[in-house]
């Protein structure tokens, strides 16, 4: 038998190719004369296949050649190529298979032309080398071609001899054969995994006794979700041109399947049911079968993996849960090592039974093998307690560490991992799951559910799924009609999609509110008539009214616990809570079996029970407290929530008790509850939380009327305007707290008059002139600032020269969301804008320089040609020659000072994160305007929040800098601009009142928004009018 050997070079070394050529000519004359037909070599080159093959089979031949060698012979000089790179990966794991091709790897030493030396071929060579050391693969350098020869004839009198000692009888090297009894497991495990995530189940549709649960599988009914990177844009991320958005994805979306794209180390956040571990399922099913099969697909097209199988990542799926179980159990017993999460895993795939021969080290193995893995770590929300997610949050970053090759993502619930210890340091991307859209996402899960579920009919199913969807979109028009268009849809997550095909297949109707949709679901998950046989069906739907009652009462029991334990209890527990209640203990065997072989609301996990998903425990536990209480009983309801309405773990429950017992109690009756819910609370942290669950759950509640929601405004505003209670209240709970003003109705701005604030000058506060005041920073204290903030002082904010303000007014608040989309709208201007996408009372971001300005304008002509606005005061200024214009950075400056003319901030000179919102205030986002404390001239938000256009011009301040004529407004003006008050993305030392930095007037940003001024300037010009039909009066 032969040797055959593959060569693979760059282009350039084509002297080393040919005297390799002769190399093997000669030996194989050699051989030839002493009969020697085990040594002769066939000699593979790479260059050899151009004539034969397309370019489009090219590699994927070079790559099945390589499997077929027994050498792989590697040159690189300039730089090493994407196509090199692959042939060495598919060698490597061909090697860790079945010990074959050996790899030899030199690099060239020999001087090269200067002018061909590019740095990026440089760095090419030099991570590839490092990839070489990382797998502990020892590389070659050589001088000559000479060198080369040597160190290649010596490496062939090594392969040789090993080769004859097989044909001999040895059993070859040991590492060989170990790694062929991992690589058989591996598959076996490979095809376990696929088995298991290849279906979603669909509890709850009858199925007339044909099985036991409805199947639809994975691979037609998934649909990718979408995402955004948590506080950066997605371009960004990716590397420029690479992150454009696709047609119809908003710039910074993602689809959830280009994950694996975006890094190594990912977070995926979302709410209830928002589709987190079906992605990881998804992602574990695609890598799982294209990887058995040996194909590209399904993992081409369903993960956007355009790589070969052999450089697919190997997914090894973890329930972060049960390894805090399993250390919680396990912390006194066991050693160490088998306390850490490599340890868990061998024991949690063995225990699953994946394969008869795991190893106890298989997880380790696959480690010390060097392959490429991804860890898909679901559900660490689900653990039980902050103490024990940090730990398990801490066991996940230990695994990493040092472990580049190591990819992992996790999921979690957003309220978990904002809260506590649960956060990843900085090297992993947070992923942020977003609600689901009716046409890229509910329609296409909708009718691919339908295609699969009996009697597979096609016209029927087609018929069935456009009912459906006409019922929901009637459903979304009729919640936005009565609460507005900011108000959130019902039907935004994968869970509430679920749930509407239950109730739509075995009722045929739908509710409008989510503890309505719950209700049904959960009785029809219980009433659902599938089973082995009819007697079975009769035995185990007897008792589903007691099931129903023992199911609250575990939920709400379970939930007393707290996340430290109420996500599951064992069967001991649970039968000696039981047996608590004497109406209980005849059906607690026939409700374990029905769990058991059934599953329908609750689940059995190795002895361990749980709701099947954390909202049904939610949804039941606020159905047990509305039994229980009865139907007047508001005193002991509120006593029951008052302890835990600033607790996470209490949001879901007390939310769905609200809307729950609302339907259940007259029309008159509801009002009272949700007035006094929103006023309980005995620290101001407890009344922010208990407004703000008050105004969800009105807005999920059809007969609230006007009245209701402007006293629930009305009630946050007030909370917002107690100086001292906010200084009190974290700023994310103050910033939830306000999120539900826009679709309520804020009752701080008047929908009548485009939204601007409602009071005597349409929200402009005047600020006296100030001949004394110097804008920025003195240069004798440029050193004490620095000291202070911790960072330097920027030259261009240093000025020493008088800069005197005239009289001028100024906004409030920023210019919101509402106000300029009233804006867009009189002037018939398209809706659909980035700048549009918030809240509408969050300020307005992603608008340019020119669209502020032209916002001015228009609005400047609207007071004036508007009859019914001739009364007002501001009109009246306007036409004594003041103009709305954006503020010169002077008066912006002046403003942001207040009376506090010395400081670096208007509260003193440290920086304040629960004074203004910052990336230190840990809000991750721009918040309602009006949610931190005024300045003593009660604006707000002069600091954080939004940066804010001014009219300035940029530059130092020095020479014409620093007059009045750099602030003036020119119709073709293309100079950069300065913006001023830091951000919510920007560290705490910027939003400080002298910081500065400048945009071309262009360009729009996440974080950039405005504020409008009221001048009296001779010198600014006429403002231009939009590019779309005028505004009407």
């Amino acid at each position: 038998m032969g040797i055959k050997v593959f060569l693979a070079s760059s282009a350039e070394l084509k002297q080393e190719r040919e005297a390799l050529q002769l190399l093997v000519a000669r030996r194989n004359a050699q051989a030839q004369a002493q009969s020697q037909e085990h040594a002769q070599l066939e000699l593979v080159i790479c260059e050899d296949f151009d004539a034969s093959l397309s370019p489009t089979r090219k590699q994927d031949e070079y790559n099945q050649a390589i499997c077929d060698c027994d050498l792989l012979i590697l040159l690189a000089a300039g730089k090493v190529g994407r196509y090199t790179e692959e042939e060495f990966d598919v060698a490597y794991r061909q090697f860790l298979q079945c010990g074959r091709p050996r790899i030899l790897t030199y690099f060239s030493d020999a001087p090269r032309k200067p002018s061909s030396l590019r740095a990026e071929d440089q760095l090419s060579l030099l991570r590839f080398q490092a990839k070489l050391e990382g797998l502990q693969h020892f590389y070659t350098h050589y001088d000559n071609v000479d060198a080369l020869l040597r160190l290649v004839e010596e490496q062939l009198r090594l392969l040789k001899g090993g080769q004859q000692a097989a044909e001999g009888g040895s059993s070859g090297p040991q590492q060989s054969a170990a790694q062929t009894v991992l690589m058989r497991q591996l598959r076996s495990y490979l095809s376990w995994l696929r088995e298991r995530c290849q279906n979603i189940e669909m509890r709850g549709i009858e199925r007339g006794g044909n099985g036991p649960v409805l199947m639809l599988p994975l691979e037609t009914a998934y649909v990718p979700l979408r995402a955004r990177m948590r506080g950066q844009r997605l371009y960004e991320a990716k590397g420029g041109k690479t992150g454009k958005p696709q047609p119809g994805q908003a710039r910074g979306e993602l689809a959830l399947n280009e994950l694996l794209a975006l890094g190594s180390r990912l977070v995926v956040v979302g709410g209830p049911g928002s589709g987190k571990t079906t992605v990881l399922a998804h992602m574990a099913w695609a890598l799982a079968s294209s990887i058995v099969e040996n194909k590209a697909e399904p993992a081409q097209t369903s993960l956007g993996m355009n790589t070969g199988v052999h450089q697919l990542p190997l997914p090894i799926f973890v329930p972060l849960a049960s390894f805090a179980r399993h250390r919680r159990k396990q912390a006194q017993s066991l050693a160490a090592q088998d306390l850490t999460l490599a340890g868990f895993i061998s024991r949690h795939l063995i225990g699953k039974q994946v394969s008869l021969d795991l190893p106890a080290d298989f997880f380790s193995q696959l480690l010390a093998a060097k392959l490429n893995i991804l860890l898909l770590l679901d559900g660490l929300d689900e653990v039980a307690n902050e103490n024990e997610r940090a730990e398990v949050r801490q066991c996940v970053e230990e695994l990493l560490a040092g472990k580049p090759g190591l990819r992992a993502i996790v999921t979690c619930r957003t309220v978990a991992y904002r809260n506590g210890r649960t956060a990843f340091g900085a090297d992993f991307q947070e992923i942020v799951v977003q609600p689901l859209e009716m046409g890229r996402h509910i329609a296409p899960m909708i009718r691919q559910a339908y295609r699969c579920i009996p009697p597979f009919d096609e016209a029927k199913s087609q018929e069935r799924s456009e009912a459906l969807l006409k019922s929901i979109q009637r459903l979304e028009q009729d919640r936005r009609e009565r609460l507005g268009r900011d108000s959130q849809p019902l039907v935004d997550s994968p869970l509430i999609v679920r749930l509407l095909l239950i109730v739509d297949v075995n009722n045929r109707t739908l509710p409008d509110e989510r503890a309505l949709l719950f209700n049904k679901a959960i009785l029809a998950l219980l009433q659902v008539d599938y089973g082995v046989d009819q007697d079975e069906i009769t035995q185990l739907n007897s008792g589903w009214e007691v099931f129903l009652d023992i199911s609250q009462y575990l939920a709400f029991h379970m939930h007393q616990q707290g996340p430290e334990q109420g996500r599951e209890i064992e069967e001991a527990d649970l039968r000696r809570l039981l047996q608590r209640e004497e109406c209980f203990r005849p059906h607690i065997d026939a409700f374990l079996a029905q769990v058991r072989q059934r599953g329908s609301i609750m689940e059995e996990r190795d002895g361990v029970y749980r709701f099947i998903h954390l909202a049904f425990q939610e949804f039941l536990t606020a159905r047990y407290l509305c039994a229980v209480t009865g139907a007047t009983a508001l005193t002991e309801i509120f006593a029951a929530l008052e302890p835990r309405l600033e607790d996470p773990w209490w949001r879901e429950p007390i939310l769905l008790l609200s809307g729950y017992r609302a339907r259940r109690e007259a029309m008159q009756v509801a009002p009272n509850f949700f007035a006094r819910l929103a006023r309980l609370g005995q620290t101001p942290t407890a009344q922010c939380c208990a407004a703000e669950l008050a105004a969800t759950a009105i807005l999920e509640r059809r007969e609230a009327g006007k009245d209701l929601r402007a006293d629930c405004a009305q009630h946050i505003v007030t909370l917002l305007s107690d100086k001292e209670l906010l200084k009190q209240v974290s700023p994310l709970v103050r910033a939830r707290m306000a999120e539900p003003l826009s679709a309520l109705g804020d009752p701080r701005f008047d929908p009548l008059l485009y939204h601007l604030p409602k009071d005597k000058l349409q929200g402009f506060v005047r600020v006296e002139a100030d001949p004394e005041f110097r804008v920025g920073t003195r240069r004798q204290d440029t050193g004490r600032t620095s000291a202070r903030l911790g960072v330097s002082v920027h030259p261009n904010e240093i000025n020493d020269r008088p800069t005197p303000t005239p009289t001028f007014y100024i906004g409030r608040y920023p210019v919101t969301v509402a106000q300029f989309r009233a804006f867009r709208e009189a002037n018939r201007m398209t809706l659909d804008i980035p700048a549009l996408r918030d809240l509408g009372s969050r300020p307005v971001r992603r608008v340019t320089w020119r669209d502020a300005e032209m916002y001015c304008g228009w609005l400047n002509r609207c007071l004036l040609s508007g009859p019914r606005y001739q009364n007002l005061a501001l009109t009246k200024l306007i036409r004594q020659g003041w103009k709305i214009a954006l503020p010169s950075e002077f008066e912006w400056e002046k403003a942001a000072r207040g009376n506090s003319c010395d400081s670096l901030f208007p509260w003193g000179n440290k920086p304040a994160p629960w004074l203004a919102n910052s990336r230190e205030s840990q809000l991750q986002d721009s918040c309602s305007v009006g949610c931190f404390p005024p300045n003593d001239l009660e604006l707000y938000d002069m600091l954080g929040n939004v940066r804010e256009w001014t009219r300035s011009k940029g530059g130092a301040y020095s020479g014409s800098a620093a007059r009045p004529t750099a602030h003036s407004r020119e119709a073709k003006q293309l100079a950069s601009r300065v913006t001023r008050g830091g951000s919510w993305s920007a560290p705490a030392t910027e939003a400080r009142c002298a910081h500065r930095q400048t945009e071309e007037p262009g360009h729009s940003h996440h974080a950039l928004g405005f504020r409008l001024a009221l001048i009296k300037d001779d010198q600014l010009p006429l403002f231009p009018a939009p590019t779309a039909i005028p505004a009407q009066p």
